[in-house]
C-alpha cells in the first residue's frame, strides 16, 4: 500500500511542474499585450494549461487515497472534509486552466486577437482561480492536520507543510509566471514529503 501511495501522491507535483514549465513565461498577466505575446506561442500556451489543470484533476485522486488511509486510522471527518475542499478546489482550478488554454487559441483561429479573451474575461477566470486555490489549499491543510493525528508527521514538520500551503495558496497572488513557479516548487516540496512519509512509513 505505501509504495502505491507514494507513487500516487508524486504524480501531482509532477505534472503540475510539466505544465507550468510549459507555459511560456508571462512576466505581467495584468497587461494584455504581454499576456497576449505569450499566448502567440500557441502551442506550448494550449498544452501548458491543459496539462496543468489536468494535474488539478489527478490531485483529486490522491487526495483519495490520502482520505482512505485517514479513514483507516479514525480520521473520517477530517478526510471528508479535505476530500471535498480539494475536490471542489481541484475541479475550479481545472476548469480555470483549460478556459485560458483553449480561450486565447480559439479566438486567435477565429481571427481576433488573443487580448480580445483576456479583455473580457479577465476578472472571471481569476476569481476562478482565486476561490479554487484557496478551496485546494484548506482541503490540503485539513489533510495536513489529519496526518499529524495519525503520527505520520511531527508538530514541527505539519507545522512547516502548513506554512508552505498557505505559501501555496498566496503565490497565485504573484501576477507573473513567477506566482506559477512558486506554485511548481511548492507542490514539490509539499506533495514530496508527503510520499516520502508515506515511502518510510510502517503501512502496509
Amino acid at each position: 500500500m505505501k509504495s502505491k501511495i507514494s507513487v500516487v501522491i508524486l504524480l501531482f507535483p509532477i505534472i503540475l511542474s510539466i505544465g507550468i514549465f510549459t507555459i511560456p513565461f508571462v512576466s505581467d498577466y495584468a497587461n494584455n499585450l504581454v499576456t497576449e505575446e505569450a499566448a502567440s506561442q500557441t502551442g506550448r500556451w494550449f498544452w501548458g494549461h491543459i496539462i496543468s489543470g489536468f494535474a488539478f484533476s489527478i490531485s483529486i485522486i490522491v487526495a483519495y487515497h490520502i482520505v482512505q488511509y485517514l479513514n483507516s486510522r479514525e480520521q473520517k471527518q477530517t478526510g471528508i472534509i479535505s476530500l471535498s475542499l480539494i475536490t471542489l478546489g481541484g475541479t475550479l482550478l481545472a476548469i480555470g486552466l483549460g478556459a485560458d488554454g483553449i480561450g486565447p487559441i480559439a479566438t486567435i483561429s477565429g481571427g481576433s486577437q488573443a487580448s480580445v479573451f483576456f479583455e473580457g474575461s479577465g476578472m472571471m477566470v481569476t476569481g476562478i482561480f482565486i476561490v479554487g486555490i484557496t478551496l485546494f489549499g484548506f482541503g490540503l491543510i485539513n489533510q495536513i492536520i489529519g496526518l499529524k493525528h495519525t503520527g505520520l508527521l511531527s508538530k514541527w514538520l505539519s507545522a512547516a507543510l502548513v506554512v508552505c500551503v498557505i505559501l501555496f495558496i498566496g503565490a497565485s497572488a504573484i501576477p507573473s509566471s513567477l506566482g506559477l513557479y512558486f506554485i511548481a516548487y511548492l507542490s514539490i516540496l509539499i506533495y514530496g514529503s508527503l510520499s516520502f512519509l508515506f515511502w518510510h512509513s510502517s503501512i502496509d
